[in-house]
């Protein structure tokens, strides 16, 4: 790696960034032009993509049935409107310093909303990119079955965020290992079905193809907002017609953040797979999943029934 990326790489790690790649704008040919990073900064060279571990304890609480507020404040909130935009600024401002302009990239998204400003540009403001894809186009790691990004450091347990700019950085290596053996955890586990069965979905970056499973959006929000009584434990049967669970509302006033399925199958069964067959380098002493898995029979009666 050249001084001047080892330079860039050094104050992304020094901020608390885990994990640093590099991607060139040539790995990016075949996205589809409403994701390209040219819809967030037209002169962009360089991506670079940092991770954030999320506190395996914020998973393990919700596994055992007991605490959901670490995860949705921990390892969503704070991760994305606290730490991530910190480590994000300073990259930018020493990319500033030597005279490279530079776009840090945060999460959540609200793109292409309103009207279109550029004729080269194919939807409105604002622009967007696969965070995901960005990650293994900067030699990160791979997709998993689910389409969730993989890391042979932290397997799922991690968010990507990024920084386009137009400085020409030495490009970091495509991972070439396999972190995921399709052993089907993330599908059979997930109770909204939303994980399909093949890895069908297909992408090529420069001699690497990188697949995922289709995944239904649709079916997926539904259970991790926690919109289905059947799987959502803050549901009592008090709640008045129309309304959701107060725990909804507390997250949304107070971390702007809402997950209630936590992954279950994506993320946490997918997690307990990678660390007992050692096919990542975290280990821990406590088992992430131990025993028989809590599930909910059925929704609570409705109030007044």
């Amino acid at each position: 790696m050249d001084s001047w990326t080892q330079a860039v790489r050094g104050v992304a790690i020094e901020s608390g960034a885990a994990l640093v790649g590099f991607a060139p704008m040539s790995r990016f040919a075949a996205a589809p032009p409403e994701c390209h990073p040219h819809t967030i900064f037209p002169q962009a060279r360089t991506a670079i993509a940092i991770a954030l571990p999320q506190a395996r304890g914020t998973l393990k609480a919700v596994e055992e049935g007991c605490y959901w507020q670490s995860y949705n404040c921990d390892s969503y909130w704070y991760l994305n409107e606290v730490e991530a935009p910190r480590i994000l600024r300073r990259i930018v401002l020493f990319l500033e310093e030597h005279g490279c302009t530079s776009v840090p990239v945060h999460n959540p998204f609200h793109p292409h909303t309103g009207r279109q400003i550029r004729d080269d540009q194919p939807a409105g403001p604002d622009g967007i990119l696969s965070l995901r894809v960005l990650g293994v186009a900067a030699g990160l790691g791979e997709l998993g079955m689910s389409k969730v990004f993989l890391t042979p450091e932290f397997g799922p347990r991690q968010r990507v965020f990024g920084v386009l700019t137009d400085a020409e950085l030495e490009p970091t290596p495509l991972f070439r290992g396999r972190i995921c053996d399709e052993c089907g955890q993330c599908v059979r586990a997930c109770e909204a079905g939303a994980i399909g069965r093949e890895r069908s979905v297909r992408f090529t970056i420069e001699d690497r193809e990188f697949a995922h499973a289709p995944l239904d959006c649709r079916a997926c929000g539904i259970v991790h907002r926690g919109d289905d009584p059947r799987y959502s434990p803050f549901w009592n049967g008090r709640e008045e017609e129309g309304a959701k669970p107060s725990y909804n509302q507390f997250c949304k006033d107070r971390f702007r953040h809402l997950a209630v399925c936590v992954g279950r199958g994506c993320l946490r069964a997918c997690l307990d797979h990678l660390e007992k067959t050692g096919r990542i380098r975290a280990q821990f002493r406590t088992p992430l999943i131990e025993g028989p898995r809590w599930k909910l029979d059925e929704a609570p009666p409705r109030k007044g029934s």
